[in-house]
C-alpha cells in the first residue's frame, strides 16, 4: 500500500486516489460523481467502513495478524480493501513517511485505517462501495459475495443485466 500510494502520486495529479480489487463490478461514472462533492475537511478517508472485526491469532489463518498483541481482541474502525478513496492530502502525507516510521500490518485494509487515525482524517463510510448486488445506487459490486462461484462469470452476468450496466 505504501508503495502504491507513493508511486500513484509520483505519476498523477489528482484530487482523490483509489485503492480497487480487481474482483469488483464498478461503475466509474457514479465513483466520479461521489469523489466530485464538496467534502469540507481536506483529510479524507472514502470506504466502506468495517467496526470490530476479531484480530486474528491463530498462526495457520490466511489472515493472521503476526502484530495482534498491539492490537486487542478487535480491529479499529478501517474501510474494507475493496475499494476505497484518500484525498491529495493524505497521500502527500503518505508518499512523504519514511519506510520505518509507519507500523505495518498484515492485514492491508487494516493497516491504512491505522494510518488514517494517526492522520486524523475525516471517515466518510458509504456502503455504495460495498454492495453484495446491483442497485439503483450502487457503485461497486464485491465478488466476495457470490462464494465459490466463477467470478469471471459473474462479472460477464453482471455486466448483462439490466440493474448492472443499463441503470
Amino acid at each position: 500500500s505504501l508503495s502504491y500510494f507513493r508511486a500513484i502520486f509520483s505519476l498523477y495529479d489528482a484530487k482523490f486516489y483509489v485503492k480497487a480489487d480487481d474482483d469488483i463490478y464498478l461503475r466509474p461514472d457514479r465513483l466520479s460523481t461521489l469523489l466530485a462533492k464538496n467534502f469540507s475537511h481536506p483529510r479524507l478517508y472514502i470506504a466502506c467502513m468495517n467496526l470490530g472485526n476479531h484480530v486474528i491469532t491463530d498462526p495457520e489463518h490466511k489472515w493472521f495478524e503476526p502484530s495482534s498483541n498491539l492490537l486487542g481482541d478487535k480491529y479499529f474502525i478501517y474501510g474494507l480493501g475493496t475499494l476505497y478513496c484518500l484525498s491529495t492530502e493524505v497521500v502527500e502525507i503518505i508518499a512523504a513517511l519514511k519506510n520505518d516510521s509507519l507500523r505495518i500490518l498484515n492485514n492491508e485494509d487494516a493497516n491504512v485505517g491505522l494510518w488514517m487515525l494517526a492522520f486524523n482524517v475525516e471517515h466518510v463510510d458509504t456502503a455504495q462501495l460495498c454492495m453484495p448486488e446491483c442497485t439503483e445506487n450502487y457503485i461497486a459490486v464485491q465478488m466476495q459475495y457470490c462464494g465459490a462461484c466463477d467470478i469471471e462469470k459473474r462479472m460477464v452476468d453482471l455486466h448483462d443485466s439490466d440493474i448492472c450496466s443499463k441503470n
